[in-house]
């Protein structure tokens, strides 16, 4: 081999060696540096939650971008039982005329084929929809709930407006037979975009396993409290006793709940064994249509509210069918029932697209079951004990 060839030769070891050389220090830009691991962390997936209930979901898909609110009968001329209320969040039970109850559903987590029967709505459960962001069904309208559902653009279908999306059944007889299907509510979300954007929906506090471990905390430092200076006669230490027996005295219980009117009869039964609460009407258990399955809650609320008949706008008198005005932001009394303890307290509400917000005695928020819940709204006419 001659000189020439030579060179030639070792030029090319050279650049192979570099060419080696780029191709692993890239590999190591690559990859990373750092302890031998050079695997990329995967980001955590975050933790979505039902609002609503508490109850983690697989995803934000898994709930749809907002509620939906339905106004369902509850009288004894054919309305119970109703179809698909198993299925739904939370149940606000309301009083309307002639001391009789009309439920608000709000479905979120499990959108049921089909709702009702369906019935007319009145101005404040407009108040409601606003807070859940929810999407409005009924069917009919009482004084003053057209123009404030229009006022405060609630996404709504009513049976006065649409009526070829609802139909009626052959097993109960009207007014409390008519009926819509999710289809068909679908079809005009998705014409008006209604589910277009995510609606912020503010939770409540629930009872998690942060709040279990605060709890646990709360308790020891209150024992340790009481061991350090349960003896001592000093004013401040006297003081932090009674704080500390306080957090750990037990609450007050209850398995019984019951609501009664001329037109309502209804008790909530504490089960310790489900650790629900079972809800019976005229004394036989309150079900499902369409399972047979009786209705159950892991929290029962009762938000005490003042009712007036309105008045007349024209006559100036009491109105003649004696539809009622409820304020639904003038706060007022509460109770929580929950694990078979009771919590009381009060509510208040910041403006119309604010939360409802329930606090006990020391101030604090109330803290709800994961789970379903059933809400009285009861004025001052409905005969309420718990025992």
């Amino acid at each position: 081999m001659n000189e020439k060839t030579g060179k030639k030769k070792n030029l090319k070891i050279i650049f192979a060696a570099a060419f080696i050389m780029i191709l692993a220090m890239g590999t190591i830009a690559l990859t990373g540096c750092g302890g031998g691991d050079n695997t990329e962390q995967a980001a955590e997936p975050e933790v979505v939650i039902n609002p609503i209930t508490g109850i983690e979901v697989e995803s934000a898909d898994a709930l749809p971008a907002r509620p939906v609110q339905v106004s369902i009968p509850n009288d004894t001329y054919g309305a119970v039982p109703q179809s698909n209320i198993t299925q739904a969040d939370i149940i606000y039970e309301f009083p309307v005329e002639g001391e009789l109850t009309r439920l608000q559903a709000i479905y979120y987590s499990d959108i049921p084929d089909k709702f009702g029967p369906i019935r007319s709505v009145r101005y404040y459960f407009v108040d409601l929809a606003t807070e859940y962001r929810a999407c409005h069904i009924g069917y009919g309208w009482g004084k003053h709930a057209k123009s404030q559902m229009k006022s405060n653009n609630v996404p709504h279908i009513n049976g006065m407006e649409d009526t070829d999306l609802f139909y009626r059944v052959s097993d109960k007889t009207a007014p409390n037979d008519a009926y819509i299907d999710w289809k068909s509510i679908e079809k005009v979300a998705d014409k008006e975009g209604w589910f277009d954007k995510r609606q912020k929906v503010k939770a409540w506090k629930f009872r998690d396993d942060e709040w279990a471990a605060e709890m646990e905390k709360a308790k020891a430092d209150a024992q340790a409290v009481i061991d350090e200076k349960g003896e001592s006669t000093a004013e401040e230490d006297v003081a932090a006793v009674e704080e500390a027996k306080a957090v750990l005295a037990e609450p007050e219980h209850a398995t019984s709940i019951k609501v009664k009117s001329l037109g309502c009869n209804s008790e909530c039964k504490y089960d310790a064994e489900k650790d629900k609460y079972l809800r019976f009407w005229y004394g036989d258990p309150y079900v499902d249509k369409e399972t047979g399955e009786q209705l159950e809650f892991d929290n029962i609320l009762v938000q005490k509210v003042h009712s007036d008949v309105m008045t007349d706008d024209e006559t100036g008198l009491s109105d003649p069918k004696g539809r009622l005005t409820i304020d639904m932001y003038a706060g007022g009394d509460a109770l929580l029932f929950t694990k078979g303890e009771v919590v009381k307290g009060t509510w208040s509400r910041d403006g119309v697209k604010g939360r409802t917000i329930f606090k006990d005695e020391n101030g604090k928020q109330f803290r709800f079951s994961q789970g379903k819940t059933w809400v009285y709204v009861l004025d001052q006419d409905k005969e309420f004990s718990y025992e």
